[in-house]
């Protein structure tokens, strides 16, 4: 079982009468890239940044890789890389200046500065724009340059708030390399993100927080099977559609229906059953070319937790 590198404790945030966060317990695992989802107004930037430890909670609290938030935040910080949502740069100031300027204030050794300053340009496919100036730099490269500044400490853990807003589809890609590339690198990510696909092309786990509440927490198959109750699978064949639905329909599953060149059909029971109607198609001599789920990630579980509030 992997270690948890966050955990919280009846965490709460109050702003005179409004509840931004409501007493919400999770844990994340070391190595997870999390997406944390849910509408303007859910409470994700509040909860980001007391987990970042820059907003003291109302009551309540988190451990962050062994750090109590309230009893030692400057502890916290040592281990959290924070993108805020609205995040300033130092427009005057070339690439490397201000990577810098940010390793000082990290405290970074002296000795180290410059190495470390490569590797993270490196890192952020910034390579050979450390004599750039930052008014100089495109969205998607300043969005880069700022998650840079997260990693100079080298932190076992990334809180981003709203990395892809604004960017074009070909920076949003290269940001999801990134993300993708840090978390073979080790580190836990916690993104938060209306873009609900692209979150599914890197992320492991997901939390859905709604009006402040933590609706759900989990990896993306525990929080689909406690909110999809139904699971909708698709099937092709070589030859076509005929045979496979012929058996379905033997086997007692009575909505399978041909949908164009594969057949469809319902499925609320788990993962050995499933196994189980494969093997039944093959074994009936079904030459199967493809057989999986259709939907079940990020969007579709966030979709269907919305209609189960209705």
């Amino acid at each position: 079982m992997k270690t948890e590198i966050v955990r919280t404790a009846a965490l709460r945030r109050e702003y005179g009468e409004l509840v931004a966060v409501r007493d919400v317990n999770f844990s994340v695992p070391a190595g997870a890239v999390l997406a944390l989802v849910g509408p303007n107004g859910a409470g994700k930037s509040t909860l980001l940044k007391m987990l970042a430890a820059v907003l003291e909670p109302t009551r309540g609290t988190a451990v962050v890789n062994g750090v109590d938030i309230n009893e030692d935040p400057r502890g916290v910080h040592a281990s959290v890389g924070f993108l805020p949502d609205f995040f300033g740069l130092y427009e005057d100031l070339t690439v490397g200046e201000y990577l810098g300027y940010f390793a000082r204030a990290y405290r970074v050794p002296g000795g180290r500065r410059e190495n470390l300053i490569t590797r993270t340009l490196a890192d952020v496919d910034l390579s050979g724009k450390a004599g750039a100036q930052v008014q100089a730099l495109s969205r998607g490269m300043r969005q880069r340059l700022a998650i840079g500044r997260t990693l100079l400490h080298e932190p076992p853990l990334l809180l981003l708030d709203e990395p892809a807003s604004g960017l074009d589809p070909e920076s949003r890609h290269d940001l999801q390399k990134l993300f993708t590339r840090l978390s073979k690198a080790g580190k836990t990510l916690i993104v938060s993100s209306h873009i609900l696909t692209e979150l599914e092309d890197y992320c492991t786990h997901v939390a859905i927080l709604r009006e402040g509440v933590m609706v759900a927490c989990g990896s993306l198959a525990e929080v689909r099977d406690s909110i999809v109750k139904k699971r909708r699978v698709r099937v092709k064949a070589a030859g076509g559609p005929e045979g496979a639905l012929k058996l379905l329909l033997g086997a007692g599953l009575a909505d399978a229906a041909s949908e164009g060149d594969s057949v469809s059909f319902n499925f609320s029971g788990g993962e050995e059953e499933l196994s189980g109607i494969l093997k039944r198609l093959m074994d009936g001599g079904i030459k199967v070319t493809h057989f999986g789920e259709e939907g079940g990630g990020i969007q579709d579980t966030y979709l269907a937790s919305l209609e189960g509030k209705r």
